[in-house]
């Protein structure tokens, strides 16, 4: 949506999804398998679902039947199967890339679904053949971890747009959590469709990316009160987690103006001071070293002695701003082993 390709999205249930760009719909159906030796074909999107006891086994509860029928059909309008397998030869002459067009499928298969959807009564005065000349399959093989990687993926550089640096694997993590559970996850909860617009979608992203970052997308800074909150289970006084705040924002100011070498010596050291917390972390859960005061004072000795620390190449001021500032971006760092 905020590369410009959709201006709406919805969803009808959690396998219908109608993508806007303006007034013309994109209608989408995700249909997935399980096991070996199992792929659809036009027989198997064309079947009556047999399932469905108390309704009328006819074409209308296809698939594909379930795709056409009623919903608007406006000149423009198109409609895309999703599936994760390859599909058999007679559908596979539908499919296509994603933001590309597929080329003409044979007569024979586009007549053979046309049959079998046979008395499907659409709106707008459109019949099959219109629907299925307007046909996409999009082959996605991908397990939810895949998908979860492509949403990194996709999500990475819109965080590091916003935050003009490059953004650690933990916020990007973070932003995606806090977009999917709070925000489009509870919608989808609810009784209703929600249709998120552009500005809906890129104000709730803002927001996700402003909580977990403290940044604003003006460049400002948030005051992260929540560095103060996680550093509290640690024993740390109040006065002290203040200037441990203020020594993060002047780190965080000193990055973004840094260029070329210092910007990737900056972005080296978070990256070791980052390992030294997901090995406290590790140690927490396997119950190795206690929550609170013990994770910290482990997690600021190991940074003590980091090799670069110990010969004063790097200040020493410098790391723990360093570690003020990874720290503020996660959650529970110090306060439990979970």
């Amino acid at each position: 949506m905020l590369d410009g390709h959709w201006t709406e999205v919805s969803w009808e249930d959690l396998e219908d999804i109608i993508c806007l760009q303006g007034t013309v719909p994109v209608y989408r159906q995700v249909k997935t398998v399980e096991g070996p030796g199992k792929s659809h074909s036009v027989a198997r999107v064309c079947q009556p679902d047999f399932a469905k006891k108390h309704e009328n086994r006819t074409a209308e509860t296809s698939y594909l039947g379930k795709l056409f029928i009623g919903k608007p059909l406006p000149e423009g309008t198109r409609f895309t199967l999703i599936v994760n397998e390859t599909p058999a030869a007679d559908l596979y002459e539908f499919a296509c890339e994603r933001g590309r067009t597929r080329d003409p499928v044979s007569a024979a298969v586009r007549q053979k679904v046309i049959d079998k959807l046979g008395g499907l009564k659409l709106q707008d005065e459109r019949d099959v053949d219109w629907c299925v000349d307007r046909l996409d399959v999009l082959v996605e093989a991908r397990t939810s971890d895949q998908v979860e990687d492509e949403a990194r993926r996709r999500l990475t550089p819109m965080v590091r747009t916003y935050l003009g640096q490059e953004p650690l694997v933990a916020e990007v993590e973070e932003v995606l959590k806090r977009l999917i559970s709070v925000h489009i996850g509870r919608k989808a909860a609810e009784l209703r469709s929600v249709r998120h617009t552009v500005d809906d979608f890129r104000a709730v992203f803002e927001d996700a990316v402003q909580r977990v970052t403290g940044q604003r997308h003006d460049g400002g800074l948030e005051r992260l009160m929540t560095l103060q909150e996680k550093l509290r289970p640690a024993g740390v006084l109040a006065e002290e987690a203040d200037r441990q705040h203020e020594a993060m924002l002047a780190f965080r100011r000193y990055q973004r103006s840094s260029l070329g070498a210092e910007r990737q010596r900056l972005a080296d050291l978070s990256d070791k001071i980052y390992a030294i917390c997901q090995v406290t972390a590790m140690q927490r859960r396997g119950g190795l070293i206690g929550a609170g005061e013990p994770a910290y004072r482990e997690t600021v000795l190991a940074v003590c002695n980091l090799p670069e620390v110990v010969s004063n190449e790097v200040p020493l001021s410098q790391a723990l701003a360093v570690l003020s500032d990874i720290t503020a971006r996660c959650q529970n760092r110090y306060e439990d082993a979970s």
